[in-house]
């Protein structure tokens, strides 16, 4: 129910308009056009992202996509910085997506990520660099059922061969986890969100908080509830989804470091 009502929320902020800033010496615009190329998005409201260059009007990039302009409360176009502007879109009031524009050169380079049902913003990180958190679902089809919303921070990353978004587990991105389970954590019972609460601990080992007594508490809560009823079975239960979750690119759990807490 809630990504339901989150998508109407946000689709209500989403009347037809177009998108323009102008940084470093361009243009961007991300505008609505309908699609009139045959097929089966003929006639269907689509986006269009031109790049022009200021000081000539010429054209430097121009790209047709299916995503209409803007995310809700998150701008069709934004300046982050002088290297980057950041576009998002949508597919009718859902499955989101930010694009990153890097702006400096004679051509301008873009990256996506997707973020499906719970769009955020680009944030520019301490160090300078880019930073935005994903929610994903449907990790484990077959065994798990019901939206269950794994978090992770992506970081957008530069170099001479690379240019996109990376997930990252390092300290900065630590806190962003911790935040996350905790506000799972008041959100529901364990039993109900136990995989993802789980996924947010491990990603969060490279900070300082104690995720071993965390483990313990969520254990004793599963027993508790009496899902499983004794000690053992509850741990039993935790370690199962530890030991699954890298499968989906989590961090391995750090046992050692819980011995004589969990």
């Amino acid at each position: 129910m809630k990504p339901l009502l989150l998508a109407l929320a946000l689709l209500q902020g989403m009347a037809a308009y177009a998108g323009e800033v102008h940084s470093n010496g361009y243009t961007v615009r991300f505008d609505e056009r309908i699609e009139t190329a045959p097929g089966d998005l003929h006639g269907a409201t689509v986006g269009r992202i031109s790049i022009v260059r200021a000081a000539d009007q010429g054209p430097a990039w121009q790209e047709n996509t299916r995503l209409q302009p803007g995310c809700g409360a998150i701008a069709a176009v934004t300046v982050l910085n002088d290297s980057y502007v950041a576009l998002c879109g949508h597919l009718g009031g859902r499955h989101y997506t930010q694009k990153i524009i890097f702006m400096q050169g004679n051509s301008p380079s873009m990256a996506s990520v997707d973020q499906f049902d719970s769009p955020s913003a680009v944030r520019v990180e301490r160090d300078g660099s880019l930073a935005i958190d994903v929610l994903r679902r449907d990790r484990f089809p077959g065994e798990l059922t019901g939206p269950h919303y794994f978090p992770t921070v992506y970081r957008l990353h530069r170099d001479d061969a690379t240019f996109g978004f990376v997930p990252s587990f390092d300290g900065d991105a630590a806190e962003r986890y911790w935040q996350h389970y905790r506000a799972t954590r008041q959100a529901a019972p364990a039993a109900d969100v136990l995989p993802e609460l789980l996924a947010s601990l491990l990603a969060a080992q490279a900070g300082k908080q104690p995720i071993c007594t965390e483990l313990a508490t969520l254990a004793a809560d599963l027993q508790r509830d009496g899902q499983p009823h004794d000690a053992q079975g509850a741990r039993t239960v935790v370690l199962a989804w530890l030991h699954k979750l890298p499968a989906i690119g989590y961090p391995r759990f750090d046992a050692p470091a819980c011995r004589g807490t969990f």
